[in-house]
């Protein structure tokens, strides 16, 4: 008896540790308001995995940002506003190398099936760059986004038929995480193209 006892207050405090920014996310791959990450590398433009992440029901998705300028340490945060629920979250560091907190874990490349033809690019008006830096002039944006390259390193897989066929009047969104700023190295940058099914 005084196991199941024990069990039950493990359980009840497990649970009462759980982060509040993880009530909006849902678990089930199924669920009908998903949102994919796929991660380009910045320099090569070569597809390095995604993830998948599920939500509550949303007439509309707009992507927030939380920037933490780095004097030093600095972080970006990206979130579902309509949901108040994380998209992204990582670190930046001044003459360092930040890591990605949210989500945890990328799935690889080999998890994205492929298919023979490629997607064509949404035309510009449903392309929209997240700039979170509000000192960086779009005009001189120091990354600007080369849209062809990241586009076909995307282009041709499945999950981006699916979402932009299931939805093809969303914006499709292009972030670039830079963990590493100052004298940052470029090579450990990712662009991450976004898409809301």
């Amino acid at each position: 008896m005084k196991n199941k006892i024990l069990l039950m207050g493990l359980c009840l405090s497990v649970m009462a540790c759980s982060d509040d920014n993880s009530a909006a996310v849902i678990e089930d791959p199924q669920s009908g308001n998903r949102v994919v990450l796929l991660k380009v590398d910045a320099t090569d433009f070569t597809f390095e995995g995604g993830k998948v992440l599920s939500f509550e029901d949303a007439s509309t998705f707009t992507i927030a940002h939380e920037y933490n300028l780095p004097g030093d340490f600095g972080s970006i945060k990206l979130k579902y506003e309509e949901l108040d629920a994380p998209i992204f979250d990582g670190d930046i560091h001044w003459m360092g190398l930040g890591s990605m907190n949210y989500p945890q874990a990328i799935d690889p490349v080999s998890s994205f099936e492929s298919i023979a033809t490629a997607v064509p690019m949404p035309d510009e008006s449903l392309r929209e760059l997240v700039l979170y830096d509000e000192y960086v002039p779009v005009d001189e944006w120091p990354y600007a986004a080369n849209y062809t390259a990241l586009w076909d390193a995307v282009d041709n897989l499945k999950i981006v038929k699916d979402y932009r066929e299931a939805n093809p009047n969303a914006k499709v969104h292009f972030f670039l995480y830079t963990p590493s700023v100052g004298s940052g190295n470029p090579a450990e940058w990712d662009w991450f193209v976004i898409l809301k099914n």
